[in-house]
């Protein structure tokens, strides 16, 4: 009888799923009442080194391998993220902090393939979406941004976070990567036991740890675009994800009764529409064959 655990199905989809929303449970149990609402959102990646394990096995350090770099990247960024929000550091040092670690990864990753200025390009779109994670969206405190009408909660990075490994995972999965394919739609399931804790109403706070997690599908499709044959350009498609929460902001629904529960489903659709036009394209450009996988 087959061992459900190692079946890629459960790997990238019902496993991620149990582990993130475990993980963020046992974060906030642990972190308590105030701590553990930032703390919570690192339950992410650690869901996410846990299928790395389980898929792709503990990588050798110093890695060899563009994967390795992958895995060791995501571990300091999230300790880096629990520091942070254990520290209760805010604000701009936090901005620094993440966005020094994504630049350092990136270009970690990237090293080895940047022999012409036609691999500079898919980085440097990388860092510039990186940019917006460190320093865009929600601010890291978990309130509104000068009154901006900014979320204070984390619905809606981590409906962001959901649309781009969705986005990623799926483009790896019809271009046959499937060890990339699994990480991404692993992410995506740890991030929907995130997304599930806090619905209908949020319950935690999007601090370092959250940033970490929403530059994970930045590092995956490093590795996509730079190492495969994937049509990754068509991940360009799925960018205006990030828009998602100012144009919920326009939707007139935080009248109504249920306002925070719609304003979550509202986000995350609005997230997952450009994801899904990413997919898409990278479908009919692959001729609408099939994935081995």
């Amino acid at each position: 009888m087959t061992d459900p655990l190692n079946d890629p199905f459960v790997q990238s989809s019902l496993l991620p799923l149990i582990l993130g929303g475990v993980a963020v449970g046992v974060l906030r149990l642990v972190g308590g009442a105030r701590t553990g609402r930032v703390l919570a959102p690192a339950g992410i990646a650690l869901a996410f080194l846990g299928l790395f394990i389980l898929v792709v096995g503990l990588p050798a350090f110093p890695p060899p391998s563009s994967m390795g770099k992958l895995f060791w990247s995501a571990a300091a960024g999230l300790a880096l993220g629990l520091a942070a929000d254990a520290l209760g550091l805010k604000g701009r040092p936090v901005s620094v902090a993440v966005a020094a670690w994504l630049v350092l990864a990136l270009g970690w990753i990237a090293g080895p393939a940047l022999d012409s200025l036609a691999t500079a390009v898919p980085l440097l779109v990388l860092l510039a979406v990186g940019a917006w994670v460190a320093f865009g969206g929600s601010a890291p405190d978990g309130r509104s941004n000068g009154g901006s009408g900014t979320s204070s909660g984390p619905a809606a990075p981590a409906a962001v976070l959901l649309a781009l490994a969705l986005a990623v995972g799926v483009t790896a999965l019809i271009g046959s990567s499937a060890s990339l394919a699994q990480l991404g739609l692993a992410l995506t399931a740890a991030t929907g036991g995130f997304l599930l804790w806090n619905w209908p109403a949020e319950r935690h706070v999007w601090g370092a740890s959250g940033r970490v997690a929403l530059g994970l599908p930045l590092l995956l499709a490093a590795i996509l675009a730079l190492y495969t044959q994937v049509q990754a350009a068509t991940l360009l498609l799925a960018l205006p994800a990030l828009a998602a929460e100012p144009l919920r902001r326009r939707l007139p629904i935080s009248d109504t009764g249920f306002g925070p529960a719609l304003g979550t489903v509202a986000v995350t659709v609005l997230a997952v529409l450009p994801a899904l036009a990413a997919i898409a394209a990278a479908w009919l450009l692959s001729g609408g064959e099939a994935s081995p996988y």
